[in-house]
């Protein structure tokens, strides 16, 4: 794919760092997990990907990161920052 405004090609080999390659083939399909059991499951993998993020000094990337670990923490607890709801659902 190249650049509409550049002409420079944006084309990458893009390899996923092999632990996190492994853990989404790995994934469950979402019908076989409680809600919070995949929200811990993502917070688990968003772990991985902030510190080698944060290992390749690519900081905006892993506060972006960050912000999505805080989501799937608070989904681990029945909550989301998107709803604005600070009670537990039922």
């Amino acid at each position: 794919m190249r650049n509409a405004t550049s002409g420079v090609g944006l084309e990458r080999s893009f390899q996923p760092a092999s632990a996190l390659a492994g853990a989404v083939e790995a994934a469950p399909r979402s019908g076989e997990m409680e809600e919070e059991d995949v929200a811990a499951y993502l917070f688990d993998l968003l772990v991985g990907a902030r510190r080698l993020a944060t290992s390749r000094r690519q900081r905006f990337l892993a506060y972006l990161i960050g912000m999505a670990l805080e989501e799937a923490r608070l989904l681990t607890m029945g909550r989301s920052a998107a709803d604005g709801s600070r009670k537990a659902r039922p």
